[in-house]
């Protein structure tokens, strides 16, 4: 009997224990990144089929700024593409000039230093790049436009003329007379 006691004892030390340590990882885990390791993120999706296009697009839209103006300054510069995207919000929010932002990351100071020097909101500046993270990673920006039937006929899909839509476009012809919702 003592001998069972000792067991559920150290079962129930050891599950303490591995409870503590799965309480205690993730805060020091990962998540959340650095900024540094989101803009990392941001140019891993380069290395997928079409991932320049998403990446580039997302960047010019965000941030309001032609692609051909960003082509430029990831050139001057050699930043990649996440890294000049913190860049340029560092600078807006924090009412900088891009050039000042990149000077400061190239004399050595991380992303968060530059940001904290400034007086930027370093909890919105993060949401901003981990919400642009999650867009390029999942392709949010990257959706096939709605199809639509023209009336020469020139659309790839259409077999002849168009009587009424039997595929989903953007949550229209949907089912009729189901009542499933």
């Amino acid at each position: 009997m003592a001998r069972s006691r000792a067991r559920r004892r150290l079962a129930l030390a050891l599950w303490a224990v591995s409870a503590l340590g799965l309480v205690v990882s993730p805060a020091s885990g990962s998540d959340p990144s650095t900024l540094e390791e989101r803009a990392v993120a941001i140019d891993h999706v380069l290395t997928e089929p079409d991932g320049a296009r998403v990446v580039i697009g997302h960047v010019s839209r965000k941030l309001r700024v032609a692609s051909d103006t960003l082509k430029e300054q990831q050139t001057q510069t050699g930043l990649g593409w996440g890294e000049l995207l913190v860049a340029h919000l560092i600078a807006k929010m924090g009412t900088l000039e891009f050039d000042q932002v990149v000077k400061e990351f190239r004399a050595g100071t991380d992303w968060e230093g530059i940001a904290r020097a400034h007086r930027v909101n370093l909890e919105k500046l993060d949401a901003d790049v981990a919400q642009s993270q999650e867009i390029v990673e999942q392709r949010e920006e990257d959706r096939a436009p709605a199809t639509t039937s023209t009336s020469s006929g020139s659309s790839s899909h259409s077999s002849g003329p168009s009587q009424g839509s039997t595929g989903n476009q953007g949550g229209k012809g949907r089912h009729r007379g189901t009542t499933s919702d």
